[in-house]
C-alpha cells in the first residue's frame, strides 16, 4: 500500500511539475521545442528540433528557387543553411523569434532566416544569395517568403533589417555585391 502511495505521489509531481513552471513563467530546462521557440538558443539547435523540418516544408509547400543550388525546394536550402553556423536567437516585438545562420562553409553574404511566432508557427522565411544556377550572380538578392495571411510590416521590416545588418555585408567578398540591392530585394507571398 505504501509503495502504491509512493508511486502515485510521484506520477502526479510529474505531471504536476511542468504545469507549476509554466504558471510560474519559467520553462523547464531541456531541448530545443518547436511549439516553445523560447527554448531554442539558436537556428542550429532549431533546425534539429522535432518538428521544424516538415514545419518549414509545409510553409513554403513544393517552391523551388536558385539561392544555393539549382532548382532546390525552398525547405532543403533553408535547412541547410540554417544548420551551419549560426547568430543567436533574436526576440521581435509580439513574441516573435528571429533565427538565422549562415552556411557552414560561409559564402560571403549567403545566409537564411527564419521568423516564427510564440507557438512555433512560422511566420516569415528569408534568403541572401546570390541566386545560384549553373553559376552565381555577381550581385547579392534578398528574397523574403510570407503567407498571404500573415503579412505583417513589423516582419518584413525585421527581415530586411536582417537583411541589410553589418554582419551580412562585412561578409560579402566583393564590396560592390550590394550596390543596388533595393531592387534585387523580393517580397514573396504564398498560398
Amino acid at each position: 500500500m505504501r509503495r502504491l502511495l509512493i508511486k502515485s505521489a510521484c506520477l502526479v509531481a510529474v505531471l504536476i511539475a511542468p504545469s507549476l513552471a509554466a504558471a510560474a513563467g519559467t520553462s523547464p530546462p531541456g531541448p530545443c521545442r518547436l511549439i516553445d521557440p523560447s527554448t531554442c538558443p539558436n537556428a542550429n539547435e532549431l533546425v534539429k528540433s522535432s518538428g521544424f523540418a516538415q514545419a518549414l516544408g509545409h510553409f513554403a509547400n513544393s517552391a523551388k528557387a536558385n539561392y544555393f543550388r539549382s532548382n532546390r525546394s525552398l525547405s532543403e536550402q533553408a535547412l541547410t543553411v540554417l544548420g551551419g553556423t549560426p547568430e543567436h536567437v533574436v526576440l521581435l516585438d509580439d513574441k516573435r523569434f528571429l533565427f538565422a545562420a549562415v552556411p557552414s562553409h560561409d559564402r560571403g553574404g549567403d545566409a537564411a532566416v527564419v521568423i516564427l511566432n510564440e507557438f512555433g508557427q512560422i511566420q516569415a522565411l528569408g534568403f541572401s544569395s546570390f541566386h545560384c544556377d549553373v553559376a552565381c550572380e555577381d550581385h547579392r538578392y534578398l528574397d523574403f517568403y510570407v503567407r498571404k495571411d500573415t503579412q505583417d510590416e513589423a516582419v518584413l521590416a525585421a527581415l530586411k533589417t536582417w537583411g541589410t545588418s553589418d554582419r551580412i555585408r562585412k561578409a560579402l567578398w566583393r564590396s560592390d555585391a550590394d550596390d543596388g540591392l533595393d531592387g534585387r530585394t523580393a517580397v514573396h507571398v504564398l498560398p
